[in-house]
């Protein structure tokens, strides 16, 4: 039962790295109005903490908004703990 649970973090981890780098893609192409809203709705309950840490770090600055990629950082290391986990056999 716990390599299911496992298991599906690290697919819900994935999915959402793809999200991100979604976001950050369509930021650059011109997309339609409501590619970029459902980006933005997947996106946002994540993107928007990490924005509100990111205003009071040293990391801040002006011109570019660096949480979309502390976001993938931190996703991809969650995915890399559950797959760990994975290959041990679970956590006990």
């Amino acid at each position: 039962m716990v390599h299911y649970i496992i298991y599906c973090m690290e697919i819900f981890f994935i999915v959402l790295e793809c999200l991100v780098v979604l976001f950050l893609v369509q930021s650059f192409f011109p997309l339609s109005q409501k590619v970029r809203i459902f980006f933005l709705m997947m996106v946002s309950p994540i993107l928007f903490p990490m924005q509100k840490i990111m205003k009071y770090s040293m990391m801040n600055t002006f011109s570019i908004d660096l949480s979309p990629y502390v976001i993938l950082i931190i996703l991809s290391y969650l995915e890399r703990v559950c797959s760990y986990f994975l290959s041990k056999g679970g956590i006990l």
